[in-house]
Formats: C-alpha cells, sequence, structure tokens
C-alpha cells in the first residue's frame, strides 16, 4: 500500500490538515517548522495515511464489517457496517475489549471480547479473519496483555 505522510493541527471543530506529504521527512521538517512558533497553542503532528483506503477491498466486492469474539472463538456479535475510519486506516484495531460489570440479570460479568473491523465478502468470511486475529493475539500473549 502506497503511504503519506499529513500535518496535522488542532483538536475536534479545530482539526486542520495543514499539508499532505510524499515522505515523512518532509511533514516532520514542516510540523518542526510549525512547533518552533512559541506562540503557537497547537501543536503540528505527524500522521501516517494510506493512500486509497478501502478502494481496493471495495472492488473486489469486499464489504465492511464488526465482529466481537470472545477468547475461546464464540461470535458475540457480527454485523455489515457502513464505510467510516475504522475501515480506511484510522482504527488501530483489533482491540481486545475489557469490559466489566454484570448486564441486569446476569449471573456472571460481561467477558473481555475481541473488536475488530474487517472487510469480507460475507459475515462467514469475516468471523473467519476475527478467529486468525484471536488466534494470533492469543499465541503472541497480546491478548492477556491488553487486560492488564
Amino acid at each position: 500500500m502506497a503511504m503519506i505522510w499529513v500535518v496535522e493541527q488542532g483538536e475536534y471543530s479545530d482539526y486542520r490538515v495543514v499539508g499532505v506529504f510524499t515522505s515523512q521527512a518532509n511533514a516532520k521538517q514542516i510540523a518542526d517548522a510549525i512547533n518552533g512558533d512559541k506562540d503557537n497553542y497547537n501543536e503540528a503532528t505527524v500522521a501516517e495515511w494510506t493512500l486509497d483506503p478501502g478502494i481496493d477491498d471495495m472492488n473486489a466486492g469486499r464489504k465492511p464489517f464488526r465482529v466481537f469474539m470472545l477468547r475461546d472463538g464464540t461470535v458475540e456479535h457480527v454485523r455489515e457496517e457502513t464505510v467510516d475510519r475504522s475501515f480506511l486506516g484510522g482504527w488501530d484495531g483489533p482491540i481486545v475489549m475489557k469490559r466489566g460489570g454484570t448486564p441486569f440479570g446476569a449471573k456472571e460479568p460481561t467477558p473481555p471480547c475481541l473488536n475488530v473491523a474487517v472487510w469480507a465478502s460475507d459475515a462467514e468470511h469475516a468471523t473467519k479473519i476475527t478467529n486468525e486475529h484471536r488466534t494470533r493475539l492469543i499465541a503472541s500473549g497480546e491478548w492477556d496483555a491488553a487486560l492488564k
């Protein structure tokens, strides 16, 4: 995948893209120049963005899905989603979610689960991809580390 580097500044309604660059060095040079201004109250940061995110998946007929899966592989929820930043490279997933509390009427606390945003041909394919993430996270110890 081709990447670009974006200099960003501000937060929420004050967020803006300052510039788009073909190299990280160029973007950092501009961000450093902006941050050298002592009167500047918004730090400029450099973010790496994927060029044309999601296009190859869409052209291949894949759709965005969100899957929630328990450690033992039980699918808690799978649904087709609308395209958002989760599917366009703006998400750090998959995420092991530490959940707490006991829902009303339940006998056990809500267990942790894996939250994954994937491009897939259907719900079964999305589940298979999520299961691959799950087994990798467990084998590497990342699942348990995320819950500490």
